[in-house]
């Protein structure tokens, strides 16, 4: 749902109209203000700008492979997540080797750096949950969030509407979301960075961000991530989460 300019429309039937009738319609935009920053309302307009609650809701699982070159090596990233039975990999090679991977099955969180295995505390595996479903922004609530509209900022030069998301564990992330378009532009938090997300194209019938834009203190340069394939709801096996 595209945000309406509500300062402009107001202002112009103020000097058409009049001071009175003016001052009706200021505060009828005062309380359409209200409803639009409420961050409820700002998923909900995110969730019908990528294609709508019943078209996302349809969604059980998402396999997704990124590319991203880092000082001449191919990054390749690969992800599954399994809304439908709770689980998700996660995985990062480089020139074709696995260097990490991280999974959620059965409630159990593992990480698998260089064939070492490390079992996840079950706080920590909790907090994978959300990647178990391609916009998890639907559920947050449910998966115990909390979310604070902390104004309007500019996003590469659009205005975006700025969430704080709150995880039960207390981790804070910031998210923005267009005012014009209702699309996600960018997350960011203490603990992962800052990731931008351009390039929308249509996939059955959704709005998924082709192009992912990394910046953590630990790179010394932006990681450009294009995504080179998107499937949703696919024949899934055990072997893929292992």
């Amino acid at each position: 749902m595209k945000v309406k300019s509500i300062i402009f429309s107001a202002l112009f039937v103020a000097a058409v109209q009049g001071e009175l009738f003016a001052n009706k319609v200021l505060r009828s935009e005062e309380q359409q203000v209200l409803v639009e920053n409420d961050p409820v309302e700002i998923i909900a307009s995110y969730i019908k700008a990528v294609g709508g609650e019943e078209k996302v809701k349809s969604i059980k699982n998402a396999s997704m492979t990124a590319e991203a070159n880092f000082q001449g090596q191919v990054i390749e990233i690969k992800t599954i997540a399994d809304s439908e039975n709770t689980r998700m990999m996660q995985s990062t090679a480089v020139g074709g080797n696995v260097m990490q991977k991280t999974l959620l099955v059965g409630g159990k969180g593992q990480m698998v750096m260089m064939g070492q295995v490390q079992e996840l505390p079950e706080e920590t595996a909790a907090l994978l949950k959300p990647q178990t479903y391609v916009f998890p922004e639907q559920y947050y609530e449910e998966m115990g969030f909390t979310l604070e509209f902390l104004g309007t900022e500019d996003v590469e030069g659009q205005q975006a509407n700025k969430l704080g998301v709150t995880a039960p564990n207390g981790m804070v992330t910031h998210e923005f979301y267009s005012v014009e378009s209702g699309l996600k532009l960018k997350t960011s938090s203490e603990a992962t960075g800052e990731i931008s997300y351009s390039d929308y194209q249509e996939i059955d019938g959704i709005m998924f961000p082709m192009l992912l834009t990394i910046k953590n203190p630990m790179l010394p340069t932006a990681l450009e991530a294009k995504m080179i394939s998107v499937k949703f709801n696919q024949t899934l096996s055990d072997s893929d989460f292992q």
